[in-house]
Parts: C-alpha cells; structure tokens; sequence
C-alpha cells in the first residue's frame, strides 16, 4: 500500500539579493520572497508575505499530486489499455483556494474503461466545480447565511489570498443548490420514515395504534385548582375560568411545538418601472414556514415552503424520536389554514393541543378596535378591560362586552364583528393565560418568532431585497442545518439524521 509524506518546510533566513515584490517560483518548486530588513521586522508585513507566498504553493503541491494519483490509479486499474489526458481538467473551489488539476482516463479504442474524473473523484459537469467541506463551512455556514453573497464572495477571496477567484453570483449558485439538495434529502428522508414505521406519504398511520388514542397527558385537577384559586376572583368568574377548555399539559410529558409562516419580498422575473397603479395592487411575497420543537433539553428547527411538507418532516422527526408518546402542544397564531393543516395532520392523534399566543390575540385586539372604534382614549380604554377578560380566559364575556360597546363609540361596526368572529372561531385555543402563568407554563411562541427571525427575517427581509421562492427556502434551509449543528454530517455524508440537537 502506498503511502504519501506531507512535508512542509518554511524558512526565514538572511540573505544579500535583490528585492521582490512579488513571490518568485524557483526550480525546485519552492517560492521565495526577498524582503527588506525593515519589512522583515514588521509583524503585519511579514504576515501578509508568509500567506501571499504559502497560499499558492499549497494550492500547487495539491494539483500536482492529485493529478498524480489520478495517473496512478488509472494505469492500476487497466494496465493494458492507452493513458488518455482528459480534455478537461478537474476544477476545485476549496478553503484553500480556486485550483485545478489534469486526470487521465484509460481507454482501449473508442472504449473507456476507467476515469478516475468520474469514479474515483466526484463527477461533474463541464463548467462544474468540486466544492470542499471546508469551502462550504465558510461559505455557507459562516458566510451567506449571515451576510450578503458579495460581502461573502470578497471576504473568501481575500482569506484565501485569491483575489476573484469566487464570485458572487457562482457563490450564489452555489448556495442555492446546496439548500435546494438539503430540502429533497429532508423528502426523501422523511419519506422512508413514514413508510417504515406504517404510515402513507401524507402522514396517515395505515393501521390504528393504541398509542395514537391515548388520553391527554394533563396536570391534576387539584394542581390547576389551586391556581385558579390564587388568582382570588369572585365566584362567577373563577366559575367562567374553571370551565376553560384548554387543558394544562405536563411540562415533563410534553413536546412543545411552534410553527409559523415569514414571508419576503418576491423578487420580479422582470424589472420594471412602477407606477402608482402597480403599487395599489400590491407585490407579491415568497412564504416559507418555519416549526421549532423543544421537548425537555432538546430542540430542532425546519423549515420549508408550505405547512403541510413541514408538517410531515416534523411527524417524521417525532417518530424518529419516539415522541408520539408525549403530548403535543402547538403554539400558533390565529390563521386559519394552519389551524386546520394541523388538525388534518394529526386527525388520528388524540393527546393534543393548540394554544393561541398572547401577543397575536392581543395584536388583533389592539388592531381591530383602532378600526372601530371613536378616538384613542376610548379605544385604549375599551382595550385595556377586553385584555383583562381575555387574560383569564373568559372568551364569553369579552364577546359580551364587544356586543355591549357604546353605539356612540363605534364608528365601524363591521370591525367590531370580526373581532367577535376571530375570539368565536379561537374559543377553543384560548386558555386563562393567568393560570398557566401561576403553573409555569409557555404562553407565547416567541421561541418560534426568534426561529423565523434567525432561519429568515435576519439575512432575508428589509434592506431592499427580494427573493426568488427557490433561493428563499435554499438559504433557510442552509440556515436552519447550521441551527440544527447538523451541516458537519450533511458535508461529509450528504445525509441528514432528524435527531434531537442539544
């Protein structure tokens, strides 16, 4: 078996000959760089010239010997046919740098027998570059996903001393090959997770599970009793509270999951000129879906386009996990489709529950009684009591009061009407928001509001930018790998566990 000594030898030592500005290639295959005495006591020039001057050698000594084992291997496989210099040589975009090398094929007449540049190297295409797993921690990693693809491109050429060597719009490309390969691994894995464990592509179990039917996993009734009881109200209204049919879930015996939609600007096929009809009309936005799960210390982020592909990566991720034991608690705003994406989902689970986050109920209050209402004083006062009813869960009596406002204050019924509507349709996902504070437990999905923040809003909304649908979700994608500290697997393997991250 062959074996290869990597050497490496960098001397500093003083001499009499001219000056250099520019690395110098002598015929041994070294580099040398001549400097002046006051630059060779200069820290930083010294720096710069050790890097300006190793950077190529190295990117070299790895061309040549690849091309070497490209040679060597061929002439092993088939000694008896012809060593045929390819025409194209093997491009590599590394952390070292843009290089190439010459791989040579074995051929016997028109027949190739063997191409190192397609079985022993990854194949690519003409104009194809293979990207290393170093290249990609910093480019993908720490680089696109944090900052723009030129920011990105100047700051990889310049630490590789390769000035252009990368541009933006191949880093782009790049980028978003590599997220689009991400979400179809996701499919495919989530796929074979369904199939194995007896469940249909949509997430339908094909046969019935004891498991799936068991009763909610919830807190005692002395428990809750005692904290409804701390909030000293009168009899009436501990009674209206009491009856709230939102259950409170065993921290211990639960998987907390919060699941949203972030949207961004789409970016046009065309630009044009806009006029003040284009903007009346409003523009069009790319949406992805993002879900964080936490379950005791461990959590795990996704996201993809649409709510029903993430809903199956998270059934995926639970079975995987064995986590359909445990209660699942959604945190959700009050949208409609993704109530009910859920709900379908899930149809043959029983120990579930969605909650409506505070700040979202409190949001549309604030909204829809600013359209309805005469004034700011009056509106804020209006507000402020409808906010105490719901706080405690008494979603009858704040319709009652909604219904019971001063016709002489209400200067857009209709608004007041979809209120109503919205607390109707969310009755059963708004639980007293008091009591579960006294027992400790989660009343917002503010951990999934920071995961649309970090897996999106943060690298892809505001500054004027707009996206395509497919570079959008590549780049949360790569993002949320980099969350999930699952892209070390991902490079080397081009596979993905959904197992639980610390």
């Amino acid at each position: 078996m062959t074996r290869y000594t990597m050497r490496i030898q960098i001397e500093m030592i003083p001499c009499h000959e001219a000056l250099t500005h520019e690395p110098i290639k002598e015929n041994d295959g070294s580099v040398s760089l001549v400097l002046s005495d006051t630059d060779a006591v200069n820290i930083d020039l010294c720096e710069q010239a050790l890097l300006q001057t190793t950077y190529p050698v190295l990117r070299e000594v790895l061309s040549t010997h690849l091309s070497e084992v490209s040679k060597k291997k061929a002439r092993e496989q088939h000694p008896e046919g012809t060593l045929v210099q390819n025409t194209w040589p093997y491009r590599v975009d590394g952390e070292l740098g843009r290089f190439e090398f010459t791989t040579y094929r074995v051929c016997q007449g028109d027949t190739t027998l063997y191409d190192p540049a397609r079985e022993l190297f990854a194949p690519l295409g003409c104009w194809e570059r293979y990207e290393t797993t170093g290249f990609k921690e910093i480019a993908f990693m720490r680089g696109v996903t944090e900052q723009s693809y030129r920011k990105t491109a100047v700051l990889i050429n310049r630490i590789r001393h390769q000035e252009g060597a990368t541009g933006s719009t191949t880093l782009r490309a790049s980028a978003e090959r590599e997220g689009k390969q991400v979400l179809a691994c996701l499919d495919r894995t989530t796929t074979e997770i369904l199939h194995r464990e007896g469940f249909d592509e949509t997430g339908q179990p094909l046969t019935p599970s004891p498991l799936w039917s068991q009763d909610a996993v919830v807190l005692l009734p002395d428990t809750v009793n005692e904290a409804i009881d701390a909030c000293e109200l009168p009899t009436n209204e501990r009674a209206e509270v009491a009856q709230n049919p939102v259950l409170y879930e065993q921290p211990a015996e639960t998987v907390n999951i919060s699941i949203d939609d972030v949207v961004v600007k789409k970016q046009q096929l065309h630009r044009t000129c806009l006029h003040e009809d284009d903007e009346k009309t409003g523009r069009k936005y790319v949406h992805n879906t993002v879900a964080h799960l936490h379950h005791q210390e461990q959590s795990y982020c996704f996201t993809g386009q649409g709510v029903p592909s993430v809903l199956r990566m998270l059934l995926g991720y639970l079975l995987t996990n064995a986590l359909l034991g445990y209660r699942l608690q959604y945190f959700v705003d009050g949208q409609r489709t993704l109530h009910a994406a859920i709900l379908r989902t899930f149809a043959w689970f029983s120990n579930l529950g969605m909650l409506l986050d505070w700040y979202h109920l409190k949001e549309k209050c604030a909204r829809q009684l600013s359209l309805a209402m005469r004034g700011a004083t009056r509106r804020n006062e209006a507000l402020a009591a409808l906010l105490k009813l719901l706080w405690y869960g008494r979603v009858e009596s704040a319709i009652a009061f909604l219904r019971n406002l001063p016709g002489n204050d209400i200067k857009n019924a209709d608004a007041i009407r979809v209120l109503i509507g919205y607390l109707e349709r969310n009755r059963p996902y708004i639980p007293c928001y008091e009591v579960r504070k006294r027992l400790g437990l989660r009343n917002s999905s503010n951990i999934g509001e920071k995961m649309n923040d970090l897996l999106v809003s943060n690298r892809q909304k505001h500054k004027g930018m707009s996206w395509s649908g497919s570079g959008s979700s590549a780049l949360a994608a790569l993002e949320a790998l980099k969350r999930n500290n699952a892209y070390q697997h991902w490079f080397e393997y081009h596979d993905i566990e959904l197992k639980q991250a610390a």
